[in-house]
């Protein structure tokens, strides 16, 4: 039996991929995000006080600082893979990231929870067609045996993984139509972020009106479209930061601006500290 704690998972590491074969486990929590899966036996699941029969072909995203235990069922046998890992895995900008909410919304996976049926840490996820088995065995020889390049292909089988998983959660596009409006301002922004758009530009583009784009928006995402914005840019600026050598200025008129003075307070403002401070922290 092992259990992972936050002292034996090394500042330099940010995935561990294990088998286990378990006991009983007393309530613990971690300091990272847990992705568990049954490949035999049954178990009560305890989690955040909800009890839960979890069984082969079950699996399950455990989050940051959540407690849980596990007790077996007529002592059967009873056994897990557990992909453990930081969001810094994903990208280096996640560093300051502890929620798998937040994780989901980055720009490399790009899932919007609003547009989910349940809250994925709530969910017991049924692998009927080994989808995920399959990919989590993949994970498991690229980390037994580390070949060049094994960190990014473990990413990748990450990213894929988890994107299949909220596709069995997310509403039905007749369900998620009423939204439309607000989509397309994400797709403007996420293709123009880095010119100096508005929302009359976007009003032209989509043949909305501007009063009708502001108001739901707003009532979509609970984002001013500048708020949002001005947060695409800055999650934009801080993965430059952490993950290239590029010039402070040279990073602020990638985002769309052009003042790096104005550039510096919004960044400050949206990481609390500095670029130089989060270039030192997250490199």
């Amino acid at each position: 039996m092992v259990i992972k704690t936050q002292e034996h998972f090394m500042q330099d590491e940010y995935i561990e991929v294990m088998s286990i074969a378990q006991g009983d486990i007393d309530l613990h929590q971690h300091e990272f995000l847990e992705l568990a899966y049954v490949t035999r036996g049954r178990a009560l699941h305890s989690i955040n006080g909800i009890e839960t029969i979890v069984e082969k072909g079950n699996y399950f995203i455990v989050n940051y600082g959540t407690a849980h235990k596990y007790t077996l069922i007529n002592n059967d046998n009873f056994d897990l893979i557990n992909i453990l890992f930081k969001p810094e895995l994903i990208d280096k900008s996640l560093k300051c990231c502890h929620s798998f909410l937040d994780l989901i919304n980055h720009y490399l996976i790009r899932i919007n929870y609003t547009s989910l049926e349940k809250k994925p840490t709530d969910v017991i996820f049924n692998d009927d067609d080994q989808i995920i088995y399959n990919l989590i065995n993949r994970m498991r020889h690229e980390y037994k045996n580390k070949k060049p390049g094994y960190i990014e292909v473990l990413r990748c089988h990450l990213i894929e993984i988890i994107i299949c998983t909220m596709r069995t959660i997310s509403k039905n596009q007749e369900e998620f139509i009423e939204n439309d409006c607000s989509s397309r301002i994400k797709e403007y922004v996420e293709k123009y972020y880095m010119n100096p758009i508005t929302l009359h530009d976007i009003s032209r583009e989509l043949n909305f009106s501007v009063s009708y784009m502001s108001r739901k928006f707003k009532q979509d995402t609970d984002l001013t479209f500048v708020a949002y914005l001005q947060r695409k840019r800055m999650e934009q600026s801080g993965r430059l930061i952490a993950n290239t050598d590029k010039k402070f200025s040279e990073i602020a008129e990638l985002v769309g601006y052009r003042d790096i003075k104005f550039f510096n307070k919004v960044f400050k403002k949206q990481w609390g500290m500095t670029p130089s401070e989060f270039r030192r922290n997250y490199r």
